[in-house]
């Protein structure tokens, strides 16, 4: 065999050698390695992820309850009302109960039944009534939902006859006129015919009537639903 084909033959056993040290080397470490990664490396790894979530946790946990939490809608109240109780109803998409406020003060829970609320206990005060509501889980507590204003009434309004007057008779033109004073924001019907009310609370209507003795029926009502009534007699001649 000629020289130079023998020295390539030991270059390419030598080669082989160094190879082969290589990957024994490299399985071992791979072993060692992954050794370390299923012992001492989870361990490590887990308190890496805890170290993660004590930092930014707390703050996507805030975030998510801010925006899961949020407060409730009221249905329509009336804007006044001679009744002392009232009902409020309304929709709640999260949280499992509903505080209901009264002028900015709670007055009590109601649960969520189907993302609907209803609390029936709800006793007004005379005048001007706040009504307001939150969502509730645990101790957390969203925003506060719209504020409805209702105010309690539940006196008559004024109503003071001017003409006609009782027993008074008329003769000629058989529309009489009837005309008195009341509240400014009431509303007053003479025999079913509307009267119309100045800002001061003074009020004027014509009201056809048959010949003979009838009767004349003035009413007032307020926007709570209050009412008073007013009867005058009177005789018409033709």
């Amino acid at each position: 065999m000629p020289k130079s084909a023998f020295r390539l033959q030991r270059l390419a056993r030598r080669e082989e050698k160094v190879i082969l040290r290589r990957i024994v080397f490299l399985s071992i470490l791979s072993i060692i390695l992954a050794v370390f990664v299923f012992t001492i490396g989870v361990s490590l790894l887990g308190k890496f992820a805890d170290f993660l979530d004590i930092i930014f946790g707390g703050k996507n946990d805030s975030a998510g309850e801010s925006v899961t939490l949020q407060p409730p809608i009221l249905d329509d109240l009336p804007e006044a009302t001679n009744n002392a109780q009232l009902a409020i109803r309304g929709f709640v998409s999260s949280g499992d109960r509903v505080e209901i406020y009264q002028n900015d003060e709670k007055v009590g829970e109601a649960k969520i039944v189907d993302s609907k609320f209803e609390y029936e206990d709800i006793t007004l005060k005379e005048g001007e009534n706040k009504i307001s509501a939150k969502a509730a889980f645990d101790d957390k507590t969203s925003d506060q939902s719209r504020t409805l204003i209702v105010n309690f009434d539940h006196q008559e309004p004024k109503l003071e006859i001017e003409s006609p007057t009782e027993g008074q008779n008329f003769n000629g033109n058989n529309r009489i006129k009837v005309s008195g004073k009341t509240d400014s924001d009431a509303t007053v019907y003479a025999n079913g015919f509307l009267a119309s009310i100045d800002y001061e609370g003074k009020f004027e209507v014509l009201v056809p009537v048959a010949e003979g003795e009838s009767e004349i029926e003035i009413k007032a009502s307020d926007q709570a639903g209050n009412m008073k009534v007013e009867k005058r007699k009177i005789t018409f001649r033709k």
